[in-house]
């Protein structure tokens, strides 16, 4: 196992000059020097992890600056402690190979931390990253609970986006358990993804550890080391022209020795001629010029392997055997520009390794790594372990590159479809324009473009490559293909049916199709009038050609648009119709989307207990079969169920794990946007000004999308807040977002909530807006008609009615039609409003009932910002009123929500987060959100804390029912 990396650390270290000879590390066994603070900090974190806890440094710093060397210490203080660790490093080939330093770190070594059969080898399927990353997390959390881990990830600065997003998650979800992660890069660097998980992690805890250039104790007692004699005042100037930088100043002192520019004397080193070391003031052309020829070349050409390579691969590039490479690697050895690693050789720091690259020129440098690549795809490399040197070497109609490179674009397809994009690109460039591969590689590239949201290059690619190299037919399956794509704006899939039913001499299979998809598209994008004007030829298409998979999309949209226009049972027979037809299809991921409509329609048609037992059906579903995309469509579905049920607390926990900030952009389907609506609503009733700030720094990223119904969630939510923090103008300025003239389409929302409409009225009137406030009562009334046997929406007309007319009778008869429907937040805010009416009235006594009942609903659901709003109305009438329940609130075993006691319960006695879910039908993530919400209300910090405390509880309870207790 090499040398463990922890922590990343910031410095503003001299430039480092390629062209000069950087130096060996510190000998082995030497203290470090100058990082007292910095061993000190880490020394903390292990501590932490000693007691349970979770935790994370981050060490940035300059090349040499001595990341290696500090990780190393610290591996041995860990060591010292018993603890486990596993050691991983990126290579600058690293940027597209998935998870390489990670898995490095995990199962690599002789006494790895983890074992690779425990995965087995369900990580093939398209969503292979989200499982994966679910399957590491498991095994760590079982490993972390019999032994502490440090998992320490050096030179991050050239990791992958898989690693990123490990980085990004594993150390949150693992915070329970004695994980600790050390993490190492330079500053500054790194792709967009890692950069942003690093500023993540540091605003959620993680410590920064800067390492700056040395000071001069730390200078001089280095110096001491390495001449192993106290240097006196003109070998400390010298010292200084490496500007604090350790892995220069050892360069420096080890030439100063070598060269015998030193002279010691009675343990004292006096400078004997005042000039640099040659191997730091010449160049590693000119050093290499002074050796042999064969160690210079070997150099050269391992230069080309990456910073590790084995002695069989310098073989086969030279062509020679391994046994004619010992003299000269031993000269290398010799000179300190390899050394021995992992039982292999490597350069002794990146920066001789970059200073021999420089040595020759930029074609030579192109031509090693595109040999080196052929060697390595040779010696079994995967093709995406060497697409990094063949998109930087190839030239012009290489083979093998072009064969090479889009393998790796496929294999990395449906992890990362932006690197996959850029590296069909390189093989497009690379290929000539009768080349068998170009046609798949601009289809794929096309796609590519589009799963990584570059939809403004994905079209410029469009009009050019797509449309020269492929046929009208091949470029519109195509774009079928991109008008299919969930996780991309509906309106950049509608466009992309337009231009596809745009091209000359499509099969009527396939026009029929993207006819199917447009109409849902517009459906799902909110431009119902759009939607109407294709869906005859819609219609008409599928039915001609009677294809499945068109009738399926077709049904589904329709019941989109049967919902729109609050024809409920209608959008329910045609779900109904859909799941059928869906059946004989082979598009699964729609199913996983129709079931969910399905339990929405439910939803509005007031059958939330049917509902939410499809939706817990779907969630274990999902689970159990591995579906990733569904399982997060599934479960952000059921919180706004559980929303609508009141139970703001098991919904918060689903709906914090799913809408982070870092995510806003990816809200982009209407499903979503709903769902980050409904966290804003949570926010808003509990009081949570953090989880609120939260939900609006999204609400106002979903402002700049270009769907409708994406738009009208987010300018509804901020409507909302505005009136929560008392400024109605700001609300009417929000409900405007799309429009003066919109104002009036803002509600109902797809999917909607049944009581928007009186909060809608009560904007209006607040601002004197009497247009926009008959056109809500209008919408409530029709919707009301139209399904007669929904008591909610007979409930909500009546609440509108009874706000625009004044009117208490209508607002007692909103209040006796909530009774049943399994709605108390709709029903408590209709009873809020007939008290202030009765008190405005002069009927307090009314006033005092009806707010005391909407108190006691507000109070045992945990809305605690309504609460307070109600308790306040009361103190003005001269009543004072606690909360009737004092769950969910505050803190201790009282404060916790059913599902937060089983998750607790469970968690004490030993299981998983994994192995909870699976007990309690929901996901590791909203495990994750009720255990952190378990630990802030018993006030403890690990599982281990967790344990002793339910013991306690468990001891002191059973106490209680003992004979003689009272």
């Amino acid at each position: 196992m090499g040398p463990v990396r922890v922590v990343a650390i910031q410095a503003d270290g001299p430039v480092v000059d390629p062209g000069r000879v950087p130096g060996p590390a510190a000998e082995p066994g030497q203290p470090v020097r100058g990082r007292d603070a910095e061993l000190k900090a880490l020394a903390v974190h292990l501590g932490r992890l000693r007691s349970g806890t979770g935790t994370v440094a981050l060490i940035e710093g300059g090349a040499g600056m001595g990341k290696s060397r500090l990780l190393a210490e610290a591996v041995t203080m860990a060591r010292g402690l018993s603890i486990r660790i596993g050691s991983g490093v990126a290579e600058p080939c690293d940027t597209v190979v998935q998870l390489s330093a990670l898995m490095g770190a995990l199962f690599d070594g002789p006494s790895p931390i983890l074992q690779r059969a425990a995965l087995g080898d369900a990580h093939t399927s398209p969503e292979q990253r989200y499982w994966l990353l679910q399957d590491l997390e498991a095994l760590l959390q079982r490993a972390a609970l019999e032994a502490p881990l440090v998992v320490c990830l050096d030179d991050l600065q050239w990791a992958d986006s898989g690693t990123a997003a490990a980085v990004r998650t594993l150390p949150a979800r693992l915070v329970t358990v004695p994980v600790a992660w050390f993490i190492a890069l330079r500053p500054g660097q790194g792709s967009r993804q890692l950069r942003g998980a690093i500023d993540w992690l540091e605003g959620n805890g993680a410590e920064k550890i800067v390492l700056g250039p040395l000071d001069s104790d730390s200078v001089a007692q280095l110096a001491a080391d390495v001449l192993r004699a106290e240097p006196d005042s003109a070998v400390l100037k010298m010292a200084e022209r490496a500007g604090g930088n350790p892995f220069l100043l050892v360069e420096i002192l080890s030439g100063l020795r070598e060269e015998k520019l030193v002279q010691i004397e009675s343990g004292r080193a006096e400078l004997v001629e005042a000039r640099l070391p040659h191997r730091v003031s010449e160049s590693m052309r000119r050093r290499l010029e002074r050796m042999s020829d064969s160690a210079r070349q070997a150099a050269t050409v391992a230069s080309a392997l990456g910073r590790r390579f084995a002695l069989g691969e310098l073989a086969a590039m030279l062509g020679l055997s391994p046994s004619a490479l010992l003299t000269p690697v031993e000269e290398l050895v010799h000179a300190d520009l390899l050394t021995e690693r992992d039982d292999k050789l490597a350069f002794g720091h990146d920066l001789i390794r970059e200073a021999v690259r420089a040595s020759v020129s930029r074609p030579a440098r192109r031509a090693l790594d595109r040999q080196a690549a052929v060697v390595l795809l040779a010696e079994g490399a995967l093709p995406v372990e060497v697409a990094a040197q063949l998109a930087a070497s190839a030239e012009p109609g290489d083979e093998v590159a072009i064969t090479t490179l889009f393998k790796a674009a496929q294999a990395l397809g449906t992890t990362d479809p932006g690197a996959a994009a850029d590296l069909s690109q390189r093989a497009l460039e690379l290929a000539p324009r009768n080349h068998s591969l170009r046609g798949p590689l601009v289809a794929q590239t096309a796609v590519w473009l589009h799963a990584a949201a570059r939809s403004e290059e994905a079209k410029a690619f469009a009009d050019t490559a797509l449309r020269q190299v492929l046929p009208a037919g091949q470029e519109a399956e195509v774009g079928l293909s991109i008008a299919g794509m969930f996780a991309i704006s509906p309106d950049v899939r509608a466009e992309s049916g337009r231009q596809a039913l745009a091209l000359p001499g499509l099969p009527a299979s396939i026009r029929a199709r993207h006819l199917a998809l447009l109409f849902h598209n517009l459906v799902t994008a909110g431009r119902i009038d759009a939607a109407r004007g294709v869906l005859g030829d819609a219609v008409a298409a599928v039915r001609a050609c009677q294809d499945v998979a068109g009738q399926f999309v077709l049904e589904l949209a329709e019941s989109g648009l049967a919902y729109a226009d609050g024809r409920f049972a209608a959008a329910l027979d045609l779900v109904e119709a859909a799941l059928r037809t869906g059946l004989d299809t082979t598009d699964d991921t729609r199913l996983h989307l129709t079931r969910q409509w399905r339990c929405d329609v439910l939803t509005g048609a007031d059958r939330l207990d049917e509902s939410l037992q499809m939706s817990t059906e779907n969630v274990a579903a999902a689970q159990r079969d591995r579906q990733g995309w569904a399982l997060a469509v599934y479960e952000t579905g059921r919180a706004r169920q559980l929303l609508q049920l009141g139970r703001l607390s098991d919904a918060a926990a689903v709906l914090e794990e799913h809408f982070t900030l870092d995510a806003a952009s990816g809200v982009v389907s209407v499903l979503d946007a709903a769902g980050a609506a409904a966290l804003g609503r949570v926010a808003l009733h509990t009081g949570d000004r953090a989880l609120s700030r939260q939900a609006t720094e999204i609400a106002q990223v979903m402002l700049s999308q270009s769907a409708p119904s994406v738009r009208r969630h987010a300018a509804w939510l901020l409507a909302l807040q505005a009136m929560a923090e008392g400024d109605p103008p700001r609300a009417h300025q929000w409900l405007c977002a799309l429009g003066e003239d919109e104002r009036t389409s803002i509600l109902p929302l797809f999917p909607m909530d049944v009581a928007d409409e009186p909060r809608l009225v009560h904007m209006a009137l607040t601002v004197q807006d009497h247009e926009l406030a008959v056109s809500a009562a209008a919408v409530a009334q029709r919707q009301s008609a139209l399904n007669p046997g929904v008591r909610s929406l007979a409930a909500v007309a009546a609440h509108v009615g009874g706000l625009l007319d004044r009117n208490r009778d209508h607002l007692a008869e909103a209040i006796d039609l909530f009774d049943g429907t399994a709605r108390p937040l709709a029903q408590a805010s209709a009873l809020e409003d007939l008290g202030v009416m009765a008190v405005e009235d002069g009927a307090t006594p009314q006033a005092l009932d009806v707010l005391g009942r909407a108190l006691e609903i507000y109070a045992q659901t945990g809305a605690a910002w309504d609460a307070s709003r109600v308790r306040s109305r009361l103190r003005a009438l001269g009543v004072r009123r606690r909360l009737t329940s004092g769950r969910h609130q505050g803190s201790g075993w009282a404060a916790m929500t059913d599902s937060e006691l089983a998750v607790a319960r469970l968690v004490a006695q030993g299981f998983t987060n994994r192995e909870v879910a699976e007990r309690l039908f929901v996901s590791h993530h909203t495990v994750s959100a009720h255990l952190r919400h378990v630990f802030v209300k018993l006030n403890v910090n690990s599982r281990v804390e967790l344990t002793r405390v339910a013991g306690i509880h468990d001891s002191r309870g059973s106490a209680s029912k003992r004979p003689g207790k009272t």
